[in-house]
C-alpha cells in the first residue's frame, strides 16, 4: 500500500514538473522598440503592452527608441543577440528603419510594426486608421466653420502615419471650396518647434480660424501660443491623450476637439497577432487598422470625463 502511495506521489510530481516546464517553455520572449518615452501617448501604449503581455504569457522587454533610427538599429541588434522570438517595432522613421527590419529578417526573427510602418520587411502593421482620423478632424473643422474659413496644419513629415493624418484632413476640406488650407509646417516631434510654427502661422495669417495639429504635443504648444497672442484661433489635436481631455475642459475656447487613438486596443491586438503567428502559425493580414474617434466637449460630458 505504502509503495503504491509513493508511486502515485512520484507520478503526480512528474506530471506537475512536466506541466510547469511546458508552460515555461511556451512563454514567448518579445522585444518591443517604441518610438519614444517623451510623449504621453507612447507611455500609455507601453503600459497597455505590458498588460497584454501578461494576458498572452509573453516575456516582454520594452526599450525607448529615443526617436532615433540609429538608436533603434542598435536596440534591434541587442534583441537579436538576446534571441527573442519576435520584435515589435515603432520606427523613428519609416525609411530609416529599413536596415533594422532587414537585419532582424536575416536573423530569422519576425518584425511586427506598431503604430508606425517600416519600409523594411515586416509581418504585419497594427495601428490607427490615420486617414480616417484626419478625415474626422476635417469634418469637425468644416462643420465648425460653416464651410468657410482659413486653416493651417502642424505636420510631422518624418513619420508617414502623421502625413496620412494631414492627407485625410485635406481630403475632406477639398470638398469645401471656401475653406482654405493656407500653410503646412512640420514640427518634427519638437514641442518648441511646434510653438514656433504656430507663431509663424499667427504672424503670417492674422485671419486664421483653425490649426490642425497632427499630434497632441504640438496641440499643447499651439494652444499655449494662441492664448499668449490673444488671437481667436482654435485647435484640433490628435492622439486622445489625457492632456487633450484636460485641455478641452480647461481651454475649450481654443482647444475645441481631439482625434483619439486606442492604445489599449492597439496593444492587445498587436500581441494577439504575435502570439497567433508564433504559437499557431496564423498569418495575419498585412495591415490591421484600429478606428479613431472624436473627443470634444459633448463627448466629455456624455462620458463623464
Amino acid at each position: 500500500m505504502k509503495n503504491k502511495f509513493f508511486a502515485l506521489l512520484t507520478l503526480c510530481s512528474l506530471v506537475f514538473a512536466f506541466s510547469f516546464t511546458a508552460s515555461a517553455a511556451d512563454k514567448l520572449k518579445v522585444g518591443a522598440v517604441l518610438l519614444t518615452r517623451e510623449h504621453v501617448f507612447w507611455n500609455i501604449l507601453e503600459e497597455n503592452l505590458i498588460k497584454a503581455a501578461e494576458k498572452y504569457n509573453i516575456d516582454l522587454v520594452v526599450v525607448d527608441g529615443k526617436a532615433s533610427s540609429d538608436v533603434q538599429y542598435g536596440q534591434v541588434q541587442d534583441f537579436i543577440t538576446q534571441g527573442v522570438d519576435a520584435i515589435v517595432l515603432s520606427p523613428a522613421s519609416s525609411a530609416g528603419s529599413k536596415a533594422a527590419s532587414d537585419l532582424a529578417k536575416e536573423a530569422g526573427i519576425p518584425v511586427f510594426c506598431l503604430n508606425i510602418k517600416s519600409d523594411g520587411d515586416f509581418v504585419t502593421f497594427v495601428g490607427t486608421d490615420e486617414i480616417k482620423g484626419g478625415q474626422l478632424a476635417g469634418e469637425f473643422v468644416a462643420k465648425a466653420l460653416g464651410g468657410k474659413g482659413k486653416t493651417a496644419i502642424i505636420t510631422y513629415d518624418e513619420i508617414e502615419q502623421c502625413t496620412w493624418r494631414a492627407d485625410g484632413f485635406k481630403s475632406v476640406l477639398k470638398e469645401y471650396p471656401n475653406i482654405e488650407v493656407v500653410s503646412e509646417m512640420t514640427y518634427s516631434g519638437d514641442v518648441n518647434k511646434a510653438a514656433s510654427v504656430t507663431q509663424d502661422f499667427l504672424t503670417q495669417f492674422p485671419n486664421l480660424d483653425y490649426i490642425f495639429a497632427v499630434g497632441d504635443p504640438a496641440a499643447v504648444a499651439a494652444v499655449e501660443t494662441i492664448k499668449g497672442s490673444g488671437m481667436n484661433v482654435k485647435v484640433v489635436g490628435y492622439d486622445g491623450n489625457p492632456e487633450a481631455v484636460s485641455g478641452i475642459k480647461k481651454d475649450g475656447k481654443v482647444w475645441k476637439a481631439d482625434i483619439a487613438q486606442d492604445p489599449a486596443g492597439s496593444a492587445d491586438k498587436m500581441l494577439k497577432v504575435v502570439t497567433d503567428y508564433l504559437r499557431d502559425n496564423k498569418k495575419p493580414a498585412e495591415e490591421i487598422l484600429i478606428s479613431p474617434y472624436v473627443i470634444d466637449s459633448d463627448y466629455i460630458k456624455k462620458n463623464g470625463l
